[in-house]
């Protein structure tokens, strides 16, 4: 039986309403207040999606809330890089559940891959092409799985993303493929400039 949401979203308003208007009075509100309405927004939105499938949006913002709430409830142990990581993942994961509730909805794994493989690389922190590295080999592993589930044409950017993984890994390896593609590209002018000068080829003919 489907129930009535209204009520749920008022006293939602009334007890932001509420806490906003405390602030702005004057009267401090510590950091773990945030972090448990926050959290309770996510297990709000999880729990519509329970009470309907049909409302398999709601598990976005239920797993991004619930990420944010955790970040600010254990912010102090958690710190920059795992704290980022941490909020990342939670959104990825929310991708990563519609496609587990609705396997038609093939795209969410594209958002679910990317944040995620991001979520890795904040919580390496700091690692120059490492951290490259770990993305684009990560944005890989993504449209690898796209193109397992039946989407062909996601071998393309799987192959780019791993070129690029491996390109990052060193300096010199950019520099050559910066040279590569110039060179490259003078070549393919040239051979463009010739076939044009050849006749019979590449240019237009009168026929009589």
């Amino acid at each position: 039986m489907k129930q009535n949401p209204q009520w749920m979203w008022g006293w939602i308003l009334v007890a932001l309403g509420g806490l906003f208007l405390l602030q702005n009075l004057g009267l401090p509100l510590v950091g773990w207040v945030w972090g448990l309405i926050f959290a309770a927004g996510g297990a709000i939105f999880l729990g519509l999606y329970q009470q309907e499938h049909a409302r398999w949006w709601a598990l976005i913002p239920g797993f991004t809330l619930l990420g944010l709430g955790i970040l600010i409830l254990f912010e102090p142990l958690l710190g920059d890089n795992l704290g980022g990581a941490v909020f990342l993942a939670a959104i990825g994961l929310g991708f990563l559940a519609v496609y587990y509730v609705r396997h038609d909805f093939w795209w969410a794994i594209i958002p679910s891959g990317t944040l995620l493989s991001a979520a890795v690389v904040a919580g390496q922190g700091n690692q120059g092409n490492a951290g490259g590295f770990l993305f684009f080999f990560g944005l890989t592993l993504t449209f690898a799985a796209v193109y397992l589930i039946g989407q062909r044409w996601a071998v393309f950017p799987a192959g780019a993303m791993l070129v690029l993984a491996l390109l990052t890994t060193t300096q010199t390896a950019h520099t050559a493929l910066t040279y590569l593609i110039s060179l490259g590209l003078v070549v393919a002018g040239v051979y463009l400039l010739r076939r044009g000068q050849t006749p019979g080829k590449g240019g237009t003919h009168e026929h009589g």
